[in-house]
């Protein structure tokens, strides 16, 4: 008999493994940036992520693996209100490191230029890092930085264009809340509005 209890032990904590497996879904998640309003459009970023909840394992206690990421990519978007036309422009980044944050990026404008920077996480001296872009709207394409991203905030470009950035709604009147963004202005609009992937 006591040969027996073993096997089914193996095979019941097998079937529990698969079960938890099979039943994680699938989350599709869009982080918003600020808004930024110049020339009739609305400009901002979007992290876009696929995953999947890790599986839950038994040590002592229920614990879950670390989550499953199969897709993970970041945009900047336009979106002309007075038409209802979403348009993504570009991808920005398609390797991340696990700190980067593109909810509170900072924008600003310099004549036909949208200029932004979004936190990307800290170098080995544990200096504040940026991916910093520079959008000439006129010509559709990013200008060269003359640097390759993540930069320092202490690069002189930052400190250019915000040395002295202190507050989003002080410091740029065309910034538009992320809760205002997303619930009012955008709310209408689906994953195929934004062009995204969902088949996982």
């Amino acid at each position: 008999m006591r040969s027996l209890v073993t096997p089914l032990i193996f095979v019941l904590i097998v079937a529990c493994f698969y079960s938890c497996s099979s039943q994680r879904p699938v989350s599709y998640s869009k982080t918003h940036s600020y808004g930024f309003y110049h020339d009739d459009h609305i400009y901002f970023l979007l992290d876009y992520k696929v995953s999947k909840q890790g599986r839950r394992i038994w040590f002592i206690m229920p614990m879950n693996l670390p989550r499953k990421v199969y897709f993970r990519e970041i945009y900047l978007y336009r979106y002309e209100p007075n038409l209802n036309k979403l348009e993504k422009l570009s991808v920005l980044r398609k390797e991340f490191m696990p700190a980067i944050n593109v909810k509170y990026t900072k924008f600003t404008a310099d004549k036909s230029n949208i200029v932004f920077a979004y936190f990307a996480g800290y170098d080995d001296s544990y200096n504040r890092m940026v991916d910093l872009f520079i959008w000439d709207s006129k010509t559709r394409q990013f200008r060269d930085t003359g640097y390759e991203n993540p930069v320092s905030e202490d690069n002189p470009l930052h400190q250019q264009y915000f040395g002295d950035y202190q507050s989003p709604w002080r410091d740029n009147p065309g910034i538009i809340g992320i809760s205002r963004l997303k619930n009012e202005i955008l709310k209408h609009l689906t994953n195929e509005n934004y062009d995204l992937p969902e088949d996982w």
